[in-house]
């Protein structure tokens, strides 16, 4: 899911950037490289496939565009290094509240928020929500 820029700090991008340097461009939960395009196991162990998508256009099909939304087919995913706010609070921009972690480890530690967007809507608990004036 993209996210709004406008609920980050003005900052974010090289915060953000800062972070991910930081960890050696790897996931702090379970050192999965970034961009890297791998087969997922049980747990957090992963493997690696492929380094880059000519690889896998010559691995499977020289004659055809392998595009990276057919990857699934295939059971491949490429890593996509974020940073999560450890506290769930954006506002807290302190480096030992930010973790850059893998798309997979980032929805994991998540997913209690994405399941109450998803029953409630993505908006439900901003203050606008709570205070609907009720006419007579």
């Amino acid at each position: 899911m993209p996210i709004q820029k406008s609920d980050y700090h003005p900052d974010w991008s090289r915060i953000s950037l800062e972070v991910r340097e930081a960890s050696g461009w790897k996931c702090e939960w379970c050192s999965v490289p970034n961009k890297l395009v791998i087969r997922r196991g049980q747990g957090d162990d992963w493997q690696e496939v492929a380094y880059t998508r000519a690889d896998l256009e010559s691995e499977w099909e020289p004659t055809q565009n392998m595009t990276w939304a057919r990857l699934k087919f295939h059971g491949l995913t490429r890593v996509v290094l974020t940073v999560a706010h450890l506290d769930r609070n954006r506002d807290n921009n302190e480096k030992e509240n930010l973790a850059a972690l893998c798309q997979r480890c980032h929805l994991r530690h998540d997913i209690h928020q994405h399941i109450r967007n998803r029953r409630y809507g993505r908006y439900h608990d901003r203050e606008h929500q709570l205070k609907l004036e009720l006419e007579s």
